[in-house]
C-alpha cells in the first residue's frame, strides 16, 4: 500500500497499480506483464508464494477487483476462456513443482531408515521360522548369522544328522526356496543400509561423525525431518524416544530419563550407570549442534566430534580420579566430606 487508495499488487502473470476511491471501480494500471509460458508463469507464481503477501488486505479493500478482466484488457489473453485454461495450465504445474520440491533428502532418508526397520523386524522374525521348522529335521544346527546361507545353499544337510526328522525332496525345495527368500531379505538390508550411508553422508555429515549413519537416521526420522532436529532443544533431543517414561516422569514421582534412542550409541550402553546422564547431556548437546551445522551450513565440523569426545573423557576423568579418592579414604579408613 503506497499512497492512501492507491495499491501496488503482484498477481500470478504480472505486477499491477491500481487506484480505488469510494464505491467506483479501481482504476488498473498494468506494469509488468509476465511472457504467457506455463513454465515462466510457474516459476512467477512460485516466488509469490515464497514472499510476504498483502493480497487478502487489498482484496478486502478492493472487492471487484477482476483479474480475468485485468488480464484481458491489458491484452495478456484474449478471452476468459483463455484466461482460465491458462490458469488451470499453470496451477496444475505449481502443484506438481510443489510435490516434487517437498521430495527432499532428508525424507529420502526417512523413508529408507522406516524400510530399514521393518525389514529387520520381518527378517528376524521370518529366521526365527525357519530356525524352528528346520530343526525338526536338523536339531543340532546353530541359530546364527550363516544359519539362513546353510539352509539355502544345503538343506539336504539334515539327511546327515541321526536324531533329525528324515527331510524329503518337497520340505527340502520349500525350506529352501524359504531361506533363499530370507537371504534376499538380508541383501536388501544391506543396500539400504549402504544407501542411507551415502544419503547421510550427503545430507547430515555431521550427525553422522556424532551418531552414526544409522542412529542418526533414527534421529531424523523421529523428528520429522532434518530442520525439526535442527531447531529441537538439545534436551528434547536427549530423551527422544523415552516419552512413555517422560509422561510416567510428569504424572507421579518417577526419575526422569536420562536418554532416549540414543542410548544405542557405545558411547553410553558402555558407560557406567552413574556417568549416563552427563554423557547422554553432552552427547545430545553435540547432537543438537551437529543438527545446526548440517541444516545451515550443510559443511562437516571436526571440531563439534572433538569438543564432545574433550567433554567426556574430562567426565570420565573426573570420575575415575573421584573413586580413587574414595577408595583410597575406604581403604585408609578416612570419611569422606561429601565434596565432589
Amino acid at each position: 500500500m503506497s499512497d492512501g487508495s492507491v495499491f501496488d499488487i503482484s498477481v500470478w502473470f504480472g505486477d499491477l497499480k491500481f487506484k480505488k476511491e469510494s464505491d467506483s471501480e479501481p482504476e488498473v494500471d498494468v506494469v509488468f506483464l509476465e511472457k504467457k509460458e506455463t513454465d515462466a508463469l510457474k516459476d512467477r507464481w512460485l516466488a509469490l508464494l515464497d514472499q510476504p503477501r498483502n493480497a487478502g488486505q487489498i482484496q478486502k479493500s478492493v472487492p471487484r477487483l477482476n483479474l480475468a478482466a485485468v488480464a484481458i484488457e491489458s491484452g495478456f489473453v484474449n478471452s476468459a476462456a483463455e484466461y482460465h485454461s491458462l490458469l488451470r495450465d499453470v496451477s496444475i504445474a505449481v502443484a506438481r513443482s510443489q510435490i516434487s520440491a517437498s521430495l527432499t533428502d532428508d525424507k529420502k532418508i526417512i523413508q529408507a531408515v522406516e524400510t530399514l526397520d521393518d525389514l529387520n523386524e520381518t527378517a528376524n522374525h521370518l529366521s526365527e521360522r525357519l530356525f524352528e521348522w528346520y530343526s525338526y529335521y536338523y536339531p543340532e544346527l546353530v541359530f546364527d548369522e550363516n544359519f539362513v546361507s546353510t539352509v539355502a545353499e544345503t538343506p539336504e544337510k539334515a539327511s546327515a544328522t541321526k536324531m533329525g526328522a528324515a527331510l524329503d525332496s518337497k520340505d527340502s525345495v520349500l525350506l529352501q526356496s524359504f531361506a533363499k527368500d530370507i537371504s534376499n531379505l538380508y541383501s536388501q538390508k544391506s543396500a539400504l543400509e549402504d544407501y542411507i550411508s551415502e544419503k547421510m553422508e550427503a545430507v547430515a555429515p555431521n550427525v553422522s561423525q556424532i551418531a552414526g549413519v544409522v542412529l542418526g537416521a533414527r534421529l531424523i526420522s523421529m523428528a520429522g525431518g532434518l530442520k525439526n532436529l535442527a531447531t529441537m532443544p538439545a534436551g528434547s533431543l536427549q530423551v527422544m524416544g523415552a516419552e512413555k517414561a517422560m509422561m510416567k516422569h510428569l504424572r507421579s514421582r518417577a526419575p526422569s530419563p536420562k536418554h532416549g534412542i540414543i542410548f544405542s550409541h557405545p558411547v553410553l550402553n558402555t558407560a557406567p550407570m552413574r556417568l549416563r546422564g552427563k554423557i547422554a547431556r553432552t552427547f545430545a548437546s553435540a547432537l543438537s549442534l551437529a543438527a545446526r551445522t548440517d541444516f545451515y551450513a550443510g559443511k562437516l565440523n571436526p571440531d563439534i566430534e572433538k569438543r564432545m569426545t574433550q567433554k567426556i573423557s574430562q567426565i570420565q576423568h573426573n570420575d575415575a580420579h573421584k573413586q580413587k579418592k574414595a577408595q583410597t579414604q575406604k581403604t585408609n579408613g578416612g570419611v569422606s566430606d561429601g565434596k565432589e
